[in-house]
């Protein structure tokens, strides 16, 4: 049986295997043209795929397989819906060139229990800028006060930031979505900004002064969260970088601001908003709630009564 050899893994694969339909996909055009992020986020699964699914014929991948290779990530729901949307670009791409003969993905499910990156407490967010080392620590108070993707806070700049209307904020140009935002900042976390050393450039940058790169980030946070046992409550609880994009959805949520205006503030879709605040403790909402209408209440009643005078 011929043989195709891929020289990043220096292994080859049978042809007509599903790790040969693995194999072409992730050296085609095709995948050659996603976003980098894209294609980190969708190597994993495929190289595990391929460890565990490769040696099966392709004729004979289903459903069924795919969903026992899914059930494998159970309580890692970000990795599940990943290594499904990996699938299915996968299958989108093999199927129209009779690399497979049929779909593979048609009723699979997530299984895991939310689906999608847990925003932080108020506390860890506080452990963390107390903690962490002082560029770390800066990158999450950005995070929690803006609430955009990694991507998209290694490359903010001083020269982004303007103020509207007496209101200082930042424009942002999403790099997954392609959005152009311009996102406030709360009092907070312009305080915090306003204390940083402004300089030609990003407002965070590295020791060295380098600029960050998406996956430096990661790596950084991964080092520090790992290594400073100060930190070891937030390894526990498995606090990631992107959890902080639903902190503050929470934050906004919390201060009375409707979906609608959460999603505009951020950069994002309603439904996206509504997917990070369900995680949101509900005492604490409630709490929020009434501060706000204890707030509201004498206001309207002073709009009432002077209406009546006039």
């Amino acid at each position: 049986m011929p043989y195709a050899k891929n020289s990043s893994k220096n292994r080859t694969v049978v042809v007509g295997t599903f790790a040969h339909v693995i194999r072409a996909y992730l050296t085609s055009p095709k995948f050659d043209s996603l976003s980098e992020n894209t294609r980190r986020s969708y190597l994993r699964p495929l190289r595990r795929a391929e460890d565990h699914l490769g040696a099966i014929k392709a004729t004979d991948m289903r459903p069924a397989l795919v969903q026992g290779f899914l059930d494998g990530y159970e309580g890692l729901p970000a990795a599940q819906k990943c290594a499904r949307g990996a699938f299915k670009a996968l299958e989108a791409w093999a199927i129209v060139r009779d690399m497979l003969p049929q779909h593979i993905t048609t009723g699979t499910e997530l299984t895991g229990k939310h689906g999608g990156h847990k925003p932080w407490t108020e506390r860890q967010v506080e452990l963390a800028l107390q903690h962490a080392t002082p560029v770390m620590a800066q990158m999450i108070a950005l995070a929690a006060g803006t609430g955009q993707r990694g991507s998209d806070l290694v490359k903010m700049r001083w020269s982004d930031v303007e103020m509207v209307d007496g209101h200082l904020g930042i424009n942002v140009i999403q790099r997954k979505t392609g959005l152009e935002v311009w996102v406030p900042f709360n009092h907070d976390l312009a305080a915090i900004i306003a204390t940083w050393e402004k300089r030609p450039g990003f407002l965070v940058v590295k020791e060295n002064g380098r600029p960050f790169e998406r996956t430096h980030l990661t790596d950084r946070w991964i080092h520090e969260r790992e290594r400073n046992p100060a930190l070891a409550p937030l390894l526990e609880a498995g606090c990631n970088l992107h959890g902080l994009r639903g902190t503050a959805c929470v934050r906004l949520l919390r201060a009375g601001a409707n979906s609608r205006q959460i999603a505009d503030c951020v950069g994002m879709s309603e439904e996206m908003v509504q997917r990070y605040t369900r995680f949101s403790e509900q005492r604490k909402n409630a709490l929020a709630a009434i501060h706000i209408l204890n707030r509201t209440t004498p206001e309207r009643a002073r709009n009432v009564l002077g209406s009546n005078k006039a």
